[in-house]
């Protein structure tokens, strides 16, 4: 087809299929339908950059050629679709976090050795919500000189991963706690961490967490999962130097932390920061033909094609837009307008539903990175600037 994925990009045309079609492009190919066959892309990645650069031949507008990956800019702006929460959504959130409240967390803290005069490394393990898990976490603690602190306490970041990943290593979490912060980074059960997922679900699924006990609500993974990640801001408010508590995150991270604002706004949520975040307005992301673990639940449905709506109705009291309006701490969002993992109108739909102080970073030429390194640094000003207050 003239093109082929290169490392560092899209490698060029080799001459000799230049010469046999002699003028045509690639994008001649196209036609007056102005569309890309996807049979010429196989690789869906490589479709959207056939369509981008179909835009770009075209003399699109910047905003045109964003079209291609999800809407444009200014729909995505007014993009609030309705909520779908059920009418006993506040109700089962509210007897789900009374029972995680009533279950001790059984902490456990030991000393890591690790390479640093600055900053302790802590070895945590909790209990998990329900039973038989235990959450492993690393908690880093600056020094008493190079602390930060506000009213004598420490603010204390609590970090969430993406889907597979783990907390990694303690280095992972060493920026934020070389400025002065106190940071506490759990595993999401089940994934690519130390801690295990001994839930017991009613339902068969596929490989991966998102179709596990995907048919009760009161027995699916993220019910499991977010309450973990709320019992992770239980055990920081359980530490004496622990001061205002910031929520962060990227994609799966950042549906968590999204949830654990959520259903946290009584336990002293100073801001939240999620970023590129999952687990939003799952229809939609579906509809998109989303990239990465949302093919699960397409996957689990291939299967069960009896069984996608009554998925679809316990994926709504897990969905990011529906708990974004409990949202009530400052919250700084993120989104890349080419993110084929999560398609930006999903993270729009949370941002347009929040309605707690809020502030959206667009970055009009990244995918699912997000903003990178550069939203790290606007992370921090986000929060020293709360901070000063």
């Amino acid at each position: 087809m003239g093109v082929r994925m290169h490392p560092h990009g899209i490698a060029p045309t080799p001459k000799k299929t230049r010469e046999r079609r002699g003028h045509e492009s690639y994008f001649s190919l196209v036609g007056s339908r102005h569309f890309i066959d996807r049979a010429y892309a196989r690789d869906y990645h490589l479709f959207y950059i056939f369509a981008a650069l179909y835009c770009v031949h075209q003399g699109k507008k910047e905003k045109e050629v964003f079209m291609i990956v999800d809407m444009p800019l200014a729909k995505l702006e007014q993009y609030r679709p309705a909520l779908n929460a059920e009418s006993d959504f506040d109700a089962f959130w509210t007897r789900t976090v009374r029972e995680s409240d009533g279950q001790p967390l059984n902490a456990s803290v030991e000393e890591y050795p690790f390479p640093s005069d600055r900053v302790t490394v802590y070895r945590v393990r909790y209990d998990g919500f329900g039973q038989n898990t235990r959450v492993a976490g690393w908690y880093l603690v600056p020094q008493k000189p190079y602390r930060l602190e506000v009213d004598g306490k420490t603010p204390t970041l609590v970090q969430y991963h993406g889907y597979s990943d783990s907390k990694g290593l303690p280095v992972r979490q060493m920026s934020w706690a070389l400025q002065g912060y106190c940071v506490f980074a759990v595993d999401t059960r089940g994934q690519n961490g130390e801690t295990p997922d001994n839930n017991t679900y009613s339902s068969g699924s596929i490989l991966g967490c998102m179709s596990k006990g995907i048919l009760d609500p009161e027995n699916y993974y993220y019910r499991y999962a977010y309450m973990d990640c709320v019992r992770a801001v239980d055990f920081v408010r359980s530490r004496e130097e622990t001061g205002p508590i910031i929520l962060a995150g990227g994609s799966q991270g950042g549906g968590l932390t999204i949830a654990v604002a959520a259903l946290s706004k009584d336990k002293g949520i100073a801001a939240a920061m999620p970023d590129v975040p999952y687990l939003c307005h799952f229809r939609r992301a579906i509809e998109m033909f989303a990239d990465g673990p949302y093919r699960e639940l397409v996957d689990f449905w291939k299967k069960h094609p009896y069984d996608v709506e009554q998925s679809y109705h316990t994926l709504s009291y897990f969905d990011g837009m529906n708990l974004a309006p409990r949202i009530t701490c400052p919250t700084l969002l993120s989104v890349g307008l080419l993110d084929t993992i999560c398609p930006p109108s999903t993270g729009f739909a949370v941002y347009n539903h929040l309605t707690c102080p809020k502030t959206l970073k667009v970055y009009p030429y990244n995918g699912h990175e997000g903003g990178s390194e550069f939203h790290e640094i606007e992370k921090w000003s986000f929060v020293r600037s709360l901070l000063a207050r």
